[in-house]
């Protein structure tokens, strides 16, 4: 025990002795530093100010709108009011098939309220025509003339109605690049849709599946985007086509998605899903998720993918899966998609939907609140 703190003490002497004979060490910290210093401590301070300060006002906002709403409520002659649009229809087959009696519950609203056809836009077109009703606004003033429009840069196609662009900060370590911060998902689409207005009155709003709300806006009720909402690599719906042919006797059947020809070995056939790029780990392309199909009988088969085995049978679509795309450190992309097995012989043939995003994980802001 002795020797052992004479052994301490020597070595304890010795670092003392070595610190004292250092010579001082100069730096320069520039004042980049701290302004860095200085932003991040301001910025932590205000977020927990606001957080502290929406707390302590929630109840106050609470009873603000609760009594707007019933004030609004009270001075309306209609307590609840539903429109139901129907993208598409042509006003003289709906008569048309109204007359023979194909739509009953149409013709009795026809003749229980008020019925004329409304003019549409020009061009008329769907997210146009969407535009407008929520805006109320013609397209020279709400910015959407096509489900597409074109990249002044390059002239490629880009969707009119969102700019989705990734974060403009990353933190770059060894191979890997992580965001810092959310992506940039900027809605083209201008005006003020009328469930708005309602809600700056105190008029709660359901808005369930309208074109044209991709990214959703906040405002007082809920809602669920739709049209125009592009699936998890980023376009309006690219889907599948997995098949043992070469593209000759009915390949003009199958234009459109990708398709990608697979091999049979034995009564397996081995392939993957394509996911986004993988901006985590540059350079790497797409992102995959594998999957397996074992053919188990004529026009039957058992899909193996993402730690799930699902029962398939021609000309039957499978029940919504969820898949899962590793971009790497922990950070993964979910979606959902559904699949078609089309024949088994003499080719196999697999449809698979567009990937769509998960509504558990939803990777964009599909909904409001985020939670819907």
């Amino acid at each position: 025990m002795k020797s052992g703190r004479r052994i301490n003490l020597v070595i304890g002497l010795a670092l003392v002795g070595v610190l004292a004979s250092a010579s001082p060490a100069q730096a320069y910290i520039g004042p980049g530093a701290g302004f860095a210093v200085g932003t991040t401590v301001i910025a932590f301070f205000i977020a927990l100010i606001s957080g502290l300060t929406a707390f302590v006002l929630w109840p106050i906002r609470w009873v603000i709108r609760s009594v707007r709403g019933r004030r609004a409520h009270a001075k309306a002659r209609v307590k609840r009011f539903v429109v139901l649009g129907l993208d598409g229809m042509e006003p003289t087959l709906a008569e048309k098939f109204m007359a023979e009696g194909k739509m009953p519950n149409l013709a009795k609203l026809r003749e229980n309220g008020t019925y004329a056809k409304l003019g549409t836009t020009a061009p008329p077109l769907s997210p146009v025509a969407w535009s407008t009703f929520l805006t109320g606004c013609n397209p020279g003033k709400h910015n959407i003339f096509d489900f597409l429009t074109r990249d002044r840069r390059n002239y490629k196609p880009l969707m009119s109605s969102v700019d989705i662009r990734g974060p403009s900060r990353t933190l770059k370590i060894g191979k890997y690049e992580l965001p810092i911060g959310k992506a940039n998902i900027r809605l083209l689409r201008k005006g003020t849709p009328f469930w708005n207005v309602l809600g700056d009155h105190g008029i709660f709003s359901s808005i369930i599946r309208v074109p044209i709300t991709f990214p959703a806006e906040p405002f007082r009720g809920v809602l669920l985007s739709a049209m125009c909402v592009p699936d998890i690599r980023g376009t309006q719906g690219t889907f599948s086509f997995y098949t043992t042919g070469d593209g000759g006797e009915g390949a003009e059947a199958h234009i459109g998605g990708e398709q990608v020809r697979v091999v049979r070995e034995g009564n397996v056939i081995r392939s993957h899903l394509v996911g986004p790029e993988n901006s985590v780990e540059p350079g790497t392309g797409a992102m995959r998720c594998p999957f397996a199909v074992e053919i188990s009988g004529k026009d039957k088969a058992e899909l193996s993918v993402a730690g799930e085995r699902i029962a398939l049978e021609a000309g039957v679509y499978s029940p919504w899966v969820s898949v899962t795309f590793d971009a790497g450190l922990g950070i993964k992309v979910r979606g959902i998609c559904e699949f078609l097995l089309v024949a088994t012989e003499p080719e196999f043939q697999l449809y698979v939907t567009p990937i769509q995003i998960d509504p558990e994980a939803p990777a964009m802001p599909i909904s409001h609140p985020a939670v819907y």
